[in-house]
């Protein structure tokens, strides 16, 4: 009986492996960066500064986009000592990529027309302002969703239809952990980046059967100024909850996410906790050996991410029995 079950299973492996290898478009894996034209949202620092740098000394030419000119001429410094040869160029573009689409599709414009088509767009503009929900200023909640969401689709918009015509193109969205389960305190910034996610999902499907693909970067906490801001209005209890997954530095993430692109992977994570997430969430399509396991693992994935939750879960319960403890040792 158990020979007949493990013939089973071996031939629906086998089966499943077969069809995938059938039905799947072939990864695109590119060795190398050289002459090719990569633009960075959010590029002046983090993550974004971090995966300029590598592309760099890959033989790129960058444009590093943000808002701050002091911030971008001091990366773009920064970024051309570390160029590969004396023939590439980097340069900065300040623009606010929550514009209208119009101002948008004039800068860009303008910044091929300056360093030619562009190649590789990573959308990693982004900013988080932690709070219970009911607690947030509306004009917080708008300017995360147009920054997170908005500040990744317009970029994304106008480079496309180059990329589909060219038949050849790598679109990076930095997503977060954050979009793969709900997280207390980041209720305004999860949905501008499961917006991202959704987007990026969506758009994977329009490219099947041409040469552009898409990779999706969940990063965990990452050390960025963009963190330190965070933390000033991150509650306790997210703070406990979001240090599980330790802090990472943002030239791991940016390496990392730049590699991932390269050799056409559709989902970048780190870590444990990343794996498991991405295998019990991920809707994409990776590779036979993603969905071998999510067929055959999902049963006990579930089990790993409940068990974490319901600690979260203990951690918010914990935090509201204290509060209630201060409120009642003022009125005594």
């Amino acid at each position: 009986m158990f020979i007949y079950i493990i013939s089973i299973l071996l031939s629906v492996t086998g089966l499943v492996a077969y069809v995938l290898y059938q039905s799947l478009d072939k990864k695109i894996v590119y060795k190398s960066l050289q002459n090719k034209h990569v633009v960075i949202t959010g590029g002046s620092s983090g993550i974004g500064k971090a995966a300029a740098l590598e592309a760099v000394r890959l033989g790129a030419n960058v444009t590093v986009i943000g808002r701050d000119i002091g911030k971008l001429q001091a990366a773009v410094t920064e970024i051309t000592a570390n160029c590969a040869n004396k023939e590439q160029k980097v340069q900065y573009a300040a623009l606010d990529v929550t514009s209208n689409y119009d101002e948008i599709q004039k800068r860009f414009t303008a910044i091929e027309a300056e360093m030619g088509p562009i190649f590789m767009l990573v959308n990693c503009a982004g900013s988080c302002i932690c709070g219970q929900f009911d607690k947030m200023k509306p004009e917080d909640i708008k300017m995360m969703i147009d920054l997170n969401y908005f500040g990744s689709a317009y970029p994304t918009r106008y480079v496309l239809p180059g990329m589909k015509k060219r038949n050849e193109g790598l679109l990076v969205f930095v997503s977060s952990e954050a979009a793969f389960i709900g997280i207390y305190g980041y209720t305004a910034y999860s949905a501008g980046k499961w917006a991202v996610r959704g987007l990026a999902e969506a758009l994977h499907m329009e490219l099947v059967g041409t040469n552009v693909r898409q990779t999706l970067v969940f990063p965990p906490d990452t050390d960025t100024p963009g963190f330190a801001n965070e933390e000033l209005t991150k509650p306790n209890e997210t703070k406990l909850i979001s240090s599980s997954g330790g802090l990472h530095s943002p030239d791991e993430i940016g390496k990392k996410l730049i590699h991932d692109a390269m050799s056409g992977k559709t989902y970048s994570v780190i870590g444990f906790s990343g794996q498991v997430l991405a295998l019990l969430n991920g809707g994409l399509i990776e590779s036979t050996s993603q969905v071998i396991l999510q067929i055959f693992g999902m049963g006990l994935l579930r089990a790993i991410v409940v068990s974490i939750m319901l600690s979260f879960h203990k951690i918010v319960k914990d935090g509201l029995n204290e509060k209630e403890k201060k409120e009642k040792q003022k009125t005594n």
